[in-house]
């Protein structure tokens, strides 16, 4: 198609219809080969780019060597930064309602992903869970037992995330974490800071 419209077949059209025609093409403009090649083809879409990311394996750099244990702390700066939208959080998963073991493989995943896709804090949701109470003094008469004596525990995975994160597997991915601010779901969430290079690594490699 060279922008020219196309042209009518005169023997079926009145002389009003004819008139009508070269008005019409007295606006069109046919556009030139250059713009047409100026064209740029369709940007993917976001989703589609970190795809494509979290398919690719990580360096090997990062399971290798000794990696520091994450701090249990973020400093008082960072913390409230990230509280007050300064600091965005780049992605959060919700743990509700998921068994240790879909838990774990989700939030093993998402930091995973999270050092592919070059993300630095992630708000995990553990929820805070039901109080339930453990008895400490088995030697002592029920009768005389106090709520001294019971070990009070919140939600398992409250209890669990944090142990997860300083293990072996999730040492080479987390540089620290702690509790988050009230509006992004006090001590039923946690801020996790992800490291931007494989530890004892200059640069990372993309």
């Amino acid at each position: 198609m060279d922008g020219k419209p196309e042209k009518p077949n005169k023997k079926h059209l009145s002389e009003e219809d004819i008139r009508l025609w070269n008005d019409v093409k007295k606006t069109v403009k046919p556009l030139r080969p250059s713009a047409l090649s100026a064209v740029k083809p369709e940007v993917k879409p976001r989703r589609m780019i970190e795809r494509k990311q979290e398919a690719r394996a990580l360096p090997h750099e990062w399971y290798g060597g000794q990696s520091p244990v994450p701090e249990t702390r973020i400093d008082r700066k960072t913390k409230r930064r990230i509280a007050s939208g300064i600091k965005d959080v780049d992605r959060s998963i919700d743990l509700h309602g998921l068994t240790q073991d879909q838990a774990y493989r989700l939030l093993k995943n998402a930091i995973e992903g999270g050092i592919r896709r070059g993300d630095k804090t992630l708000l995990v949701v553990t929820g805070k869970g039901g109080k339930r109470f453990s008895q400490l003094g088995a030697d002592i008469s029920i009768a005389y037992r106090t709520r001294e004596d019971f070990d009070q525990h919140g939600g398992i995975l409250k209890r669990m995330v944090p142990i997860w994160l300083q293990s072996m597997e999730f040492r080479p991915f987390v540089e620290s974490f702690d509790s988050a601010a009230q509006d992004h779901g006090g001590d039923g969430a946690l801020y996790v800071l992800l490291r931007k290079r494989a530890p004892g690594q200059k640069k990372f490699n993309k």
